[in-house]
């Protein structure tokens, strides 16, 4: 049997989160996920053996994903004003051009209340996207700590999951700037 495909494992994790962003997390199954990716029967649980590591791949590909984002947008160090604009982007994007990235990681935070592994890698998740955050902060000059960043995080989140669950107001650029203005502005005065 030739090793995983790195591309192909990719392919099935963005499956995943389709399904899981159009189905919820009870239409989360091996299955599912070939159907989705247009791959052969069994294919997923290849790469994926349990619900479980299907459900680590996600969270993976999804912070994967984010990192991906908001590099792109500070490959050097930026000024304040440009970091918020970045911020501002990556978000708005999530919100109108890529919703099933924030609704399938939002199926994975419900159904952590029930399952003490995901609930372990979520957080582990929900820390390195706040390190990326500390990351980028200060390549943009910004002393941000840990709970600042933490924050932040949850703040997005709690914007997106309104956003997504309430509908998406026609301009949210501006609630997510909002918000974001309102983080990192106290950062800036230390």
């Amino acid at each position: 049997m030739p090793p995983p495909n790195p591309q192909r494992r990719d392919h099935l994790a963005d499956a995943a989160i389709t399904v899981l962003a159009e189905q919820g997390s009870h239409g989360l199954t091996h299955r599912a996920v070939d159907t989705a990716a247009a791959a052969p029967a069994g294919t997923t649980s290849r790469y994926f053996r349990t619900r479980d590591a299907l459900l680590n791949g996600v969270i993976e590909r999804i912070t994967h994903r984010l990192g991906e984002r908001v590099d792109a947008y500070t490959v050097r160090p930026i000024s304040p004003a440009d970091l918020e604009e970045a911020l501002v982007a990556v978000l708005t994007m999530m919100l109108t051009d890529d919703r099933h990235d924030p609704l399938a990681l939002f199926e994975l935070h419900l159904e952590s209340t029930r399952n003490p592994r995901l609930r372990h890698t979520l957080t582990d998740a929900l820390h390195g996207r706040s390190d990326l955050i500390i990351r980028q902060c200060r390549a943009a000059g910004i002393d941000i700590s840990q709970d600042d960043a933490m924050l932040l995080e949850v703040s997005v989140l709690g914007v997106l999951f309104t956003a997504l669950t309430t509908g998406v107001p026609e301009s949210p650029s501006e609630v997510i700037r909002t918000a974001v203005r309102a983080l990192l502005v106290p950062t800036r005065r230390r």
